[in-house]
């Protein structure tokens, strides 16, 4: 019996790469394509990125779209944490050899999404440009997504390093907007609980007993990794996009609540933030699930297994 069929939207990226991993491996997903955005690097550099992964770990049959360079509406603000190429650390993967498909991220979806009998999930984990592109130019295919899963937003301050935007956010706000405003089935799963999942001592430890070459390639991206998270917030590097895609292998690992958000796109200090109104104060129905409590040490189980399996 196959996995639950899903669509991929990157910016490898090392967690986007742990992810890829993850939805190679579990049999719980059927990865029927990956698409490509800019945001941890550029989109040449993202692209490039996810076909060598794939290619690495034996999912090369896997087809793979290029989708926005820049964000929608404002130009492209790297992020820092993957380092230049996005992903550091991994010299000796070999250079792909995969083509790419010859269509836009956007009218790839858009095929796949109408080809499937049934509506499907999307799962994205870096700047929503490429979905808020489909959005605009598509509509026709919404009733086809069963579901988004983000991994995007923030909306607690429960410690000192959870600010007050998120990078995916913060990139495109407004391909954001045009998501929350689609009325698409959305969850969406922020800092307030991949912060919870954070690779520290105990969880190198137990990645160490994987004497795989897969193991061993991903602790060497976490151990890069980790360096901004260590650098600047004293902790190790959280798993931000392993656990959005873990909710299609196993939704009961994160509780949701429902809110209507809004995203800042004019603030000086917390341009790009997300803002919920969880108490129903504008008067507005809820447009999106907020991911608001993880269980962390079966997350990492899950993600134990599929490295050892």
């Amino acid at each position: 019996m196959s996995g639950e069929p899903i669509l991929y939207d990157c910016d490898p990226g090392h967690d986007d790469a742990i992810a890829l991993v993850m939805a190679q491996r579990s049999p719980a997903i059927d990865l029927l394509g990956v698409t490509t955005t800019c945001g941890n690097a550029t989109i040449e550099r993202t692209t490039e990125n996810c076909l060598r992964i794939l290619e690495f770990i034996g999912a090369a049959s896997v087809p793979v779209a290029r989708g926005c360079y820049r964000p929608l509406a404002r130009p492209l603000v790297l992020g820092t944490a993957d380092g230049p190429s996005g992903l550091e650390g991994s010299p000796y993967l070999p250079p792909a050899t995969k083509a790419l498909e010859p269509v836009h991220a956007v009218d790839f979806l858009a095929r796949k999404l109408l080809e499937a009998p049934e509506p499907i999930r999307v799962v994205a984990t870096g700047p929503l440009s490429n979905i808020g592109l489909l959005i605009l130019k598509h509509r026709e295919v919404l009733p086809k997504i069963r579901e988004l899963i983000w991994m995007g937003g923030v909306f607690y301050r429960k410690s000192e390093f959870i600010t007050p935007t998120e990078f995916n956010a913060f990139c495109d706000p407004e391909a954001v907007r045009i998501v929350l405003d689609s009325g698409l089935p959305m969850k969406m799963v922020g800092l307030d609980v991949t912060m919870q999942v954070l690779v520290e001592a105990p969880q190198y430890e137990a990645l160490g007993k994987i004497d795989t070459p897969l193991g061993r390639v991903v602790v060497d991206w976490l151990r890069f990794y980790e360096k901004l998270h260590r650098n600047s917030m004293g902790v190790g590097g959280a798993l931000h996009d392993p656990l959005a895609l873990a909710l299609v292998i196993d939704p009961t690992l994160v509780r949701f609540r429902p809110a209507h958000i809004g995203v800042d796109l004019s603030g000086t200090f917390a341009f790009g933030a997300t803002v919920a109104d969880f108490w129903n104060e504008r008067g507005e129905p809820p447009n999106a699930e907020i991911a608001h409590e993880v269980d962390a040490d079966r997350f990492f189980d899950l993600l134990y297994t599929l490295l050892s399996d």
